[in-house]
């Protein structure tokens, strides 16, 4: 019979260094201290993220737009060889126009989605500022005309009057305990339909090589 045993510290923790060994650490009942999975991936320089719209530079749809799985408004384009976990995206209306109600869908799918007219964004940038390593994605903003998903999976959807005022929604994995694994090529989008949207929109994912989640 094997016996694990967690080393009582809750002052002045110890940091160790890459490669080295260190004892499990525990609360003084015996409780071990485990690291969440989003925090792990943090500290390797796993976890990116990507603005769509910053500070005071939104992002605008059309005058009217009727939500459809041929324009994307947000999206990580997912390379082959690459997979990511999504772990949290928000969409923030700003603003919407007086004519039609606004709604949003927030989708993975088995496909890359493509580019056109799409605009580049903020990201993908590294949530542990120092790390060296970088995203292999590509996420983008505003598609003029994407291909439609393949297989896709809806997430969540949401909606919101006319003439809709600093509106937020979100989804995040770990609330629902649902983390979706996109292996390339495929994609993560949000879809927006209403008038003139006025928008602000954040993705953060974990990236990984393929072949690590085998």
């Amino acid at each position: 019979m094997s016996e694990v045993r967690g080393y009582v510290e809750n002052l002045s923790v110890g940091r160790a260094g890459t490669g080295t060994f260190r004892a499990l650490r525990s609360t003084p009942d015996g409780a071990l201290f485990i690291a969440d999975a989003n925090l792990a991936a943090a500290f390797e320089g796993r976890l990116f993220g990507a603005n769509m719209g910053v500070v005071t530079t939104p992002v605008t749809t059309a005058a009217t737009t009727a939500i459809t799985n041929t324009i994307a408004h947000a999206w990580v384009r997912v390379p082959d060889g690459t997979a990511i976990i999504p772990v949290y995206c928000r969409v923030v209306v700003e603003s919407s126009g007086a004519t039609t109600q606004g709604e949003g869908s927030v989708l993975i799918a088995q496909n890359d989605i493509g580019v056109t007219g799409a605009v580049a964004v903020a990201g993908p940038i590294n949530l542990n500022t120092a790390a060296p390593v970088t995203s292999n994605c590509l996420p983008r903003q505003l598609g003029t005309a994407t291909t439609a998903p393949t297989n896709p999976i809806e997430l969540t959807r949401f909606s919101f009057a006319a003439s809709a005022v600093n509106q937020h929604f979100e989804w995040n994995a770990r609330e629902l305990g649902i983390y979706p694994v996109v292996r390339g090529a495929g994609s993560w989008a949000i879809y927006l339909g209403g008038n003139a949207v006025v928008y602000y929109a954040q993705m953060i994912w974990a990236e990984f090589p393929e072949g690590t989640l085998s």
